[in-house]
């Protein structure tokens, strides 16, 4: 809900793609320090990669197609 919240908010502002995934990637971040020990590892291992590291994988995704 708090994601669908965030990227509502950078739509109406008129964010940049980037904001919008460095604020989900924040979101979940945050949500992963809210855990402690091996559950907090775990759901940081799980995030996402950085944005940089995203849309070079999107874009070599694309060029395959």
């Amino acid at each position: 809900m708090k994601i669908t919240v965030i990227v509502f908010l950078c739509l109406l502002s008129a964010c940049s793609q980037r904001e919008v995934y460095d604020s989900i990637q924040t979101n979940q971040r945050n949500e992963c320090e809210l855990l402690s020990g091996v559950q907090r590892q775990e759901c940081l291992s799980r995030l996402s990669p950085d944005y940089q590291t995203y849309e070079r994988q999107r874009k070599d995704l694309l060029k395959e197609e």
